[in-house]
This record gives structure tokens, C-alpha cells and sequence, in this order.
């Protein structure tokens, strides 16, 4: 942009301003050259210069975030060299840090002409300091010796005053008192020609009453930053965007002061968000001299305005990951966190604060090479970003200080802020197992023989892998110490661990031992039970052998009994044949007999023709029925004088089969006969089933079975006699015994033989 027009219309009084290069510096506080885009605190800044001008030192305090460096950078400082108070004002700003005296000092130098890096300039300034409530007539000479000619006034800001009470706290109260003397002296007699403002934190307005009677200074020349009224945030979001011929809707303005809410970090946020959506969405239309908008539309509603930083940062941190491929021990997402991690600390409210660190120690406490530093530094202090100052072109050097941009950083960053995982909590919880480690070191150099335990120690040793020196000086030192007690507990924790691993190798002898003796008995008892085994073995054959002789016994008792069946049948077939013989002579006689009547009564017939018919007629049917009585006789004779076969003795053709019922219960006789009846009743093979009687025997048997004598008959006949006995037995039940090998050679034993054996008890059948 080419600049607002001139605020006179005479050539002497005009003042050509220049712009920033973007309307919103975002998280950093103003700085005095951009107070052309500094909106919404007018009031305030006017009030603050007539006290400034009346009591010749102001304490503006607030809560943090609420724009008290702001206020006085870009809005008093502004109004007094731009003349609003007459000309010729002069401003410096100065931070206590880690050397409050010497840096106000450097910037007294400054305000006076004079180059702060000239150690005789100065050195006068840093002497006048100390003398305390001296001070300000001896500042007042060397401000009338040392300013340029016919300069005007000077104004110092000693910007974050609550540094002091830090600096007290860690490198003792001297120099805090000497500055707290000064104070109270100037605000009693001003030196002439310079003014004082400082900005403070306002819980620490309470730490002001360790130093003397500073309190009492401070309530007389206080100023609280009061907040911005709706009007002043809406004129503070959308009127810096009209210079750079852009415009901010009031909806999204609206947006954002409801987003942001209330809170300390109100306006930083919102000067940020609206930073990031200008870049995104109007510089490239600014850049062409284009107009441009920022709509609600831009706004990202998911993350808000915390949120859109806590991103912002996570952006940029993996940036530094991506262009830091060497770096030490951890990786260069550790860098990161180690560096935030130093450069924070919670202050005694237990409140995140910013804590300003020298670039060596910071490259120490990393296990980072300064280049390797500076280059995440610059990241992070990079234009447009502003997450750590100085601002980047403040060359660093090693003694340079780093701090945090902002402390509404520190709250938003979620990496670092998370209550539980965050940076800052880690960091917190190291603190404590660096402390409690220095208490155990004092226990141990009392006791040698207080250690640390087994556990315990390996958790330190893998948790000292990423601390060093440096960082433990945060925490009280002591580093020989400690490292002292974590190699006195390793040397602990391997004697015992040894100890325990000579028990172990103990008892894996012993273990040995008991294995060796349990496969020793586990033998011995193997071979008794092989030795049992062979002894059963030897008696189940000695029982077997037994029941081959009973069954030899049973079969010659069965080959005895079918012997005697076969004499008796072969008396039976004689005494038929005898019977055969008798009735054939009485057939004969009969056969004679019905001849003799037949011609009778063809006689009889005869004679009687002529006299009755039907008489005849009767004769005749008579005289056939004789006849056929007479033929019917001769087949009974031709039947009856057939000559009988006898019974088999050897393997001859015999006919049908047999099966011989043999019973060992006489109450099975009754139902052996009805069976009996049933296989008679059978075919078997195509021809009948011959039963020839029920024998009752005095062997006795386990078990029903069909037993049968020939290798081809068992596979045929029997297995179809085995489904027919199925179908007719329910009880017992009946196997097929296959003696075909042991009666192989026998004579006695004729084709188609076969025999039922029951057992005792009841035999129940599938037929009535």
C-alpha cells in the first residue's frame, strides 16, 4: 500500500505514514511503527498519556493477554513521537530478563542516541542504576549530559515488570531491590526529562509488597487496562482491513469476538485467526491491488480460534520435523518439544508462563548443534508466525534470549498445553523424578547402601537417556550426584540379578537332577508294566487256551451228540421201513377187496337196469367211488413202499439244509419249538429248511451263535440263515461262528450243516 495521506496541509507538518505489510501482526503484541492499524483503545490510550504526563511514571497492569505491551507500543509511544505531547520525544523499551539493571541500562543508552551494543555508553548508565533512591538525579545528569542537543523527552518502558520477581527468585533479591528503589524514588522526584511506564501482570501486584514501600508506589500510580468494549472489538477486527482496501463482515466479526469469549486471551486470539484468514483469503487480492472480503464462510467453525493456533503450531512444528533430518537422539519432534518444554514453567499459581532462555542453553538442553537450533528457532519466529521472539530479524546469537511470543501459545497449543500428555505436564512430572533422585542421592551418600531398586533403576536409566546436564540445572543440578547413585544401584541390580541367576541355575540343576531321577523311575516302572503285561498276556492265552479246549470239548460233546441223533434216526428209518412194509400187505388186502365188491356191484347193477334206473345210476356212482378209493390206496402203498434213505454220515449231497437247535435251559424248549416250527416253515436257498428236533445239552454257553463248519456255506447259507434268525430272534442275540478252519478236514460233518446254540435265559421271538 502506499500510505494514508498527509494529516496536514503544510508541507513541514505533514506526516506520511507507511502501512505494515498486513493489517494484523497476530499473535505478538503491537509494535510502535504499527500503530496505523492499531484500533479500539483510543480512550485508553489517552487517559493513559495524562497520567503519564502528570505523575511521570505509570504502572499499567492487567491479565494476561489483555494488551498492556500493545497499549503502550503502538498507542502511547505513537501519540509521543508522532507529537502529540510536543516534539521530539524519544522512546525505548526495556525487559528485566536475566539482567534487569543492565538491560534498562542499554535501554536508557538507546533513548539517550547512544548504541546499546557500546559498553562505554553503557557502562555510566548500568553505575547510575546502582545507587538505588539516588538514581534519578544521577540518571537526570547523564540524561542532560549524554541526549542529543536539544532533544525532547524521554519516555522508557520497562516492559513485563513481573520478570523481576522471577529474577529474584532464581539469582537472589539484589538487583530487584536496587530497581524496586529507583522506583519508589522516581515516583517521589521525577528526573527531569524522563518518563517511566511499565506493565505487569496483575497477580503479581501482591509480590510488589517484598520490596520496601513499592506497593505504596504502585497504588499511587497504577492504571488497570480496562477490557474493550463490543464497539472498540468490532472497530479493533474491521478497521485495519479497510486501509488495505479489503473488509472484514460483520458477521464474521461477530463470530469472532463470541468465539474468543471473555477470556485473558481474547484479543490475541482474534488478532491472530484474523492474521491466518487474511493470508488465506485477501493478501493475494491486496497484493493486486484488488479489493477483498473475509467472509463467516472462512471462518473454520470445527477448530475455532484456539484451535486454528493450536493447528497453526502443529503446522509449523511439522515443518521443523520435515526439514531437520539429523538431529539428536529422539528425532526432531523431540527438539520441538524439548524446546518448548525449557522455555515454560508453572509459575506459583500453578498458571503456564513463559520462561526467556540464552540459545546455547536451549541448544544444550536439546542436544542441538546452534545451527541446528537456530534453524527451528527461525521457524517459529518467522513472519506470520511469531510463536517465539526476538522477531526474525534480530540476528541470534548464542547469548541471545528465546522466549515464547505469547503466552496464549502456551494455553492454546494442545501438544503443549493437554493437562494430562501435554508438554508442560511431562515436563512438570520430570521435575519431580529429577528432585526425588537428588533426595535419593543425599539418602545414599549418607548410606551407600540406600539404592535405587532393580526396577526402578532400569526405568532411570532408560528415562536419563534423554537428560543431560543442562536440563537438570532447572531442577537444583546435581548430575555427579545422581550419576553416582544410578551406577551404584546398575552395580546393585546386576549383583542381585546375578545372585538370582545363580539360584536359578540351582535350581535348574536341581530340576536336572529331579528330571533325571523321575525318567529313572518312569523306566523302572515302564518295565513293571511291561513285566505286568507279559504276565497278563500270558494268562489271557493261558485262558484262551482253556476256552479253545472248552469249545474242542463242546464240539466233540456236539459231534457225540449228532452221532447218537443218527443212530436214533437210522432205528426210526427201520422201524418205518418195517411199518412200510406191514401196510403195503394191508393195502393189498384192500385193494383185493374193493376188486372183489366192484365186480359185485357191476353184477348187482346189471340185473337191476331193467328194473330201476336210478338204482343203476346209483351202482355206478358207487362202484366209481370205489375205484377211486382203490386208486388212492395204490398211492398210498406206492408212497409207503418207497424205500428210505439213510442218514448221512460224510460230506454227501443230503437236500435242504439243517439246523440243529441246541438249548442249555430246559424252560427254553417251548419257545425253541415254536422257532423250530417258524424255520421249518422257511426256505433256504431255494429249497426247505429242515429242523430235526431240539436237543438239550449240558455245555454251557456265553452267548448265542449260529455256528457253521464250511468256509463257502458260512459266506452263503449262513448269512442268509443269520437275517432269518434277525427276523424271528429278539433276545439273545445271535452271532455267526465261522468254524470252517478247525472242521476243514473233517468227514464227519455233512454239506449244509449248520447249528443254533442258546444260552441260558429267556428267548424271546418276533412270532407267537
Amino acid at each position: 500500500m502506499s500510505g494514508l495521506p498527509d494529516t496536514g496541509d503544510d508541507d513541514s507538518g505533514g506526516l506520511q505514514l507507511t502501512l505494515p505489510p498486513r493489517p494484523y501482526p497476530g499473535l505478538r503484541p503491537f509494535d510502535p511503527q504499527e500503530w496505523p492499524i492499531y484500533f479500539g483503545r483510543e480512550r485508553m490510550v489517552d487517559e493513559l498519556l495524562e497520567q503519564l504526563v502528570e505523575r511521570r511514571l505509570v504502572f499499567v497492569h492487567g491479565d494476561s493477554g489483555c494488551g498492556k505491551s500493545s497499549i503502550v507500543r503502538a498507542g502511547l509511544f505513537a501519540q509521543l513521537e508522532q507529537g502529540s505531547m510536543g516534539p521530539g520525544w524519544r522512546t525505548s523499551i526495556a525487559l528485566p530478563r536475566r539482567s534487569p539493571l543492565w538491560n534498562l541500562a542499554r535501554a536508557l543508552a538507546r533513548l539517550a542516541g547512544q548504541s546499546a551494543d557500546d559498553t562505554d555508553a553503557v557502562l555510566p548508565w548500568r553505575r547510575a542504576l546502582n545507587q538505588g533512591r539516588e538514581a534519578p538525579s544521577a540518571l537526570a545528569a547523564l540524561w542532560r549530559d549524554r541526549a542529543c542537543g536539544d532533544s525532547g523527552p524521554g519516555c522508557l518502558l520497562i516492559d513485563q515488570f513481573e520478570e523481576l520477581f522471577q529474577h529474584a527468585r532464581r539469582d537472589g533479591p539484589a538487583e530487584a531491590q536496587l530497581l524496586a528503589e529507583l522506583l519508589m524514588a522516581w515516583q517521589a522526584t521525577p528526573p527531569d526529562g524522563l518518563y517511566l511506564v511499565t506493565t505487569m501482570r496483575s497477580e503479581y501486584l501482591g509480590a510488589c509488597a517484598r520490596f520496601g514501600r513499592l506497593a505504596e508506589t504502585v497504588n499511587a500510580c497504577q492504571y488497570l487496562l480496562p477490557p474493550m468494549e463490543h464497539a472498540d472489538l468490532l472497530r479493533a477486527v474491521r478497521e485495519p482491513a479497510r486501509l488495505y482496501g479489503g473488509e472484514v463482515m460483520r458477521p464474521l466479526a461477530e463470530r469472532l469476538i463470541a468465539d474468543a469469549g471473555a477470556s485473558q486471551d481474547q484479543l490475541p486470539l482474534m488478532q491472530h485467526t484474523l492474521m491466518r484468514l487474511y493470508e488465506e483469503h485477501g493478501a493475494a487480492s491486496a497484493a493486486g491491488g484488488q479489493p477483498w472480503r473475509l467472509e463467516l464462510s472462512h471462518f473454520p467453525a470445527e477448530l475455532g480460534c484456539a484451535g486454528l493456533l493450536s493447528a497453526h503450531a502443529d503446522e509449523v512444528a511439522a515443518r521443523v520435523v520435515e526439514a531437520l533430518p539429523e538431529a539428536p537422539a529422539g528425532g526432531p519432534s523431540r527438539v520441538v518439544e524439548d524446546l518448548f518444554r525449557a522455555l515454560t514453567e508453572p509459575n506459583p499459581d500453578g498458571h503456564a508462563i513463559r520462561r526467556p532462555m540464552r540459545l546455547d542453553e536451549l541448544a544444550d538442553i536439546t542436544g542441538c548443534t546452534l545451527p541446528q537450533l537456530t534453524e527451528v528457532v527461525n521457524a517459529f519466529r518467522a513472519d506470520g508466525v511469531n510463536f517465539l521472539t526476538p522477531p526474525l530479524a534480530w540476528p541470534l546469537r548464542p547469548d541471545t534470549l528465546v522466549d515464547v511470543g505469547h503466552e496464549a501459545l502456551i494455553r492454546c497449543w494442545r501438544a503443549l498445553a493437554d493437562e494430562q500428555q501435554g508438554w508442560l505436564a511431562r515436563e512438570f512430572r520430570n521435575g519431580l523424578v529429577w528432585r526425588s533422585l537428588l533426595v535419593q542421592a543425599d539418602s545414599f551418600e549418607r548410606d551407600p547402601t540406600n539404592v535405587l531398586g532393580a526396577t526402578t533403576t532400569d526405568e532411570r536409566e532408560r528415562w536419563m537417556k534423554r537428560r543431560n546436564p543442562a536440563w537438570a540445572k532447572r531442577y537444583g543440578g546435581g548430575w555427579a550426584r545422581v550419576q553416582k547413585l544410578l551406577a551404584a544401584s546398575a552395580a546393585a541390580r546386576d549383583e542381585e540379578r546375578e545372585r538370582v541367576r545363580d539360584v536359578e541355575r540351582r535350581k535348574r540343576r536341581q530340576r536336572q537332577w529331579f528330571a533325571l531321577t523321575g525318567a529313572i523311575v518312569v523306566v523302572a516302572a515302564t518295565l513293571l508294566v511291561v513285566s505286568r503285561l507279559d504276565a497278563e498276556q500270558e494268562r489271557q492265552a493261558k485262558i484262551a487256551a482253556q476256552k479253545d479246549s472248552e469249545r474242542l470239548q463242546q464240539d466233540l460233546a456236539l459231534l457225540q451228540a449228532t452221532r447218537d441223533s443218527n443212530t436214533d434216526l437210522r432205528a426210526d428209518l427201520e422201524a418205518e421201513r418195517a411199518r412200510g412194509v406191514r401196510l403195503t400187505e394191508d393195502l393189498d388186502r384192500a385193494r383185493h377187496e374193493l376188486q372183489m365188491l366192484q365186480l359185485e356191484l357191476l353184477q348187482v347193477a346189471k340185473q337191476a337196469r331193467t328194473n330201476e334206473p336210478n338204482v343203476s345210476q346209483r351202482l355206478q356212482e358207487a362202484a366209481a367211488q370205489v375205484g377211486s378209493e382203490a386208486g388212492r390206496l395204490n398211492n398210498v402203498a406206492a408212497a409207503a413202499t418207497a424205500p428210505v434213505q439213510a442218514a448221512p454220515t460224510d460230506k454227501t449231497a443230503s437236500g435242504g439244509a439243517r439246523l440243529y437247535i441246541q438249548i442249555t435251559d430246559p424252560s427254553q424248549r417251548a419257545a425253541a419249538q415254536k422257532l423250530a416250527d417258524a424255520l421249518a416253515r422257511a426256505r433256504l436257498g431255494g429249497q426247505p429248511l429242515i429242523v430235526p428236533g431240539i436237543e438239550l445239552v449240558k455245555v454251557a454257553v456265553r452267548q448265542g451263535a449260529l455256528r457253521c463248519f464250511d468256509a463257502r456255506e458260512c459266506k452263503t447259507d449262513a448269512r442268509e440263515l443269520m437275517a432269518l434268525l434277525g427276523r424271528l430272534v429278539r433276545a439273545p442275540q445271535i452271532q455267526l461262528e465261522d468254524l470252517s478252519e478247525r472242521y476243514a478236514a473233517s468227514k464227519s460233518i455233512r454239506q449244509r450243516h449248520f447249528e443254533l446254540w442258546l444260552p441260558a435265559g429267556d428267548l424271546v421271538l418276533n412270532v407267537r
